[in-house]
């Protein structure tokens, strides 16, 4: 007979699997950052990303006229809202070291090149973090983290004729 078991630790934490060896967190979408001047930051364990795409719409409205709604002139895809969250823990009690490399990204104040197949598979090969948020968290050994970010696209904004 099979058993599950069920492990509530109030955490966002990713889905956790037997070995035989014990329990194990499985690698579903491993990600990483780099940036020019910092070592390359790799997620201990995956984190919850959330990604919302969204269209500028650009409506004008028909003076005079006899029928309902707008007239859709044009549209362009707005940048993806992305959100990372999940959990640091230290193995050996003290204050997780990540949570330093993770602030070192957030001052750097630039377009950060992010690793996953998850966001790659959507054409995400960059970020803009807008915010970098560490909730309160129980235990000395473990941080709970929020980054609120935006794609980063590189556009040619010099054209030579």
């Amino acid at each position: 007979m099979e058993r599950n078991i069920i492990i509530v630790t109030g955490y966002a934490l990713p889905p956790y699997a037997d070995t035989g060896g014990g329990f194990t967190a499985a690698n579903q979408f491993p990600l990483s950052f780099k940036a020019n001047g910092l070592s390359e930051f790799i997620f201990p364990l995956d984190p919850f990303i959330s990604v919302s795409l969204k269209n500028i719409i650009t409506r004008r409205t028909i003076s005079k006229g006899n029928k309902r709604g707008t007239v859709k002139e044009r549209w362009t895809e707005d940048d993806a809202e992305i959100t990372i969250s999940g959990t640091f823990q230290s193995t050996d009690g003290s204050y997780p070291k990540e949570v330093e490399q993770l602030r070192n990204y957030f001052n750097k104040h630039e377009a950060i090149d992010v690793a996953c197949t998850l966001l790659n598979e959507k054409d995400i090969l960059k970020i803009a973090i807008e915010s970098l948020d560490f909730p309160h968290t129980k235990g000395a050994d473990t941080q709970q983290f929020e980054i609120k970010a935006y794609s980063d696209d590189v556009f040619q904004l010099l054209i030579e004729n």
